[in-house]
């Protein structure tokens, strides 16, 4: 999995992109084979005043071609990329089960051409 990290502006006090890719790969653990590339940009959208406004949002593209996109904000870009993790996890294993529901509910092919 590659991991790019962008950012709007220069932001201090952030994590290098190292601990950025010990985060990701103990937060995408369970997806991680689904996953070809990532890229997180980091955005303080007020500047220096402070707040809810260091916004993550991360960007995933899957081995099979599709792409994902959340974002979080929080207080500290930490729990803002922790938190966009976490709901990125949340969407990918959401969707798989779609797939495997799916798959379990299809008809197979010998059934339906025995009917027709």
């Amino acid at each position: 999995m590659h991991i790019a990290l962008l950012s709007t502006r220069d932001i201090h006090g952030t994590d290098t992109l190292d601990a950025l890719q010990r985060r990701a790969e103990r937060l995408l653990a369970r997806v991680s084979s689904q996953i070809s590339e990532l890229a997180v940009a980091l955005a303080d959208l007020n500047g220096p005043k402070g707040g809810v406004d260091r916004q993550c949002q991360v960007q995933a593209r899957l081995h099979d071609g599709s792409t994902f996109i959340v974002r979080a904000r929080s207080t500290a870009f930490g729990r803002a990329i922790d938190e966009a993790l976490h709901k990125l996890v949340k969407r990918l294993l959401r969707q798989r089960k779609k797939v495997v529901e799916t798959r379990r509910h299809a008809v197979a092919f010998g059934r339906l051409a025995a009917e027709v």
